[in-house]
């Protein structure tokens, strides 16, 4: 069983409470942490603490992925500023389909890779642009 955690660091209160609608469906999840940058906040604490917790979660051996909103803004810059610190992995863009495939598999799957690319795939096919012609179609 692969010793991993999850860090998802987003603006405002948008990756809390996609970890708490994840949750609603899965189930309470351990060795997940999920970070706001909230108007007015310094990026400064923001770093200050994602540093504290993914150094907790090294510490006690584990492999950390972290999931941010939007690659470019603090969040994500908080996150490269960590990979320089870390061997971490670094998704932009988390969706609920995203997260909830991660979920279902930090804990079991062994091969990050593997795990990886069928987040990013679920992150894709999670998008679609439906109107009456794909009811039509189905």
């Amino acid at each position: 069983m692969a010793d991993r955690a999850l860090v998802i660091i987003t603006h405002g209160e948008f990756g809390i409470q996609i970890v708490k609608s994840a949750e609603m469906i899965m189930g309470e999840q351990e060795d997940v942490s999920a970070l706001a940058l909230r108007p007015g906040d310094s990026v400064d604490d923001l770093r200050a603490e994602a540093s504290a917790v993914v150094d907790n979660y090294k510490e006690a051996g584990k492999e950390v992925i972290i999931l941010c909103d939007l690659l470019g803004g603090s969040p994500s810059n908080v996150a490269l500023y960590l990979a320089a610190k870390h061997d971490v992995k670094i998704f932009t863009g988390i969706n609920l389909p995203m997260l909830i495939e991660m979920l279902q598999g930090y804990k079991n799957e062994e091969d990050t890779a593997a795990l990886l690319a069928r987040a990013e795939k679920t992150a894709i096919e999670g998008i679609r642009l439906l109107d009456r012609d794909f009811l039509k179609n189905r």
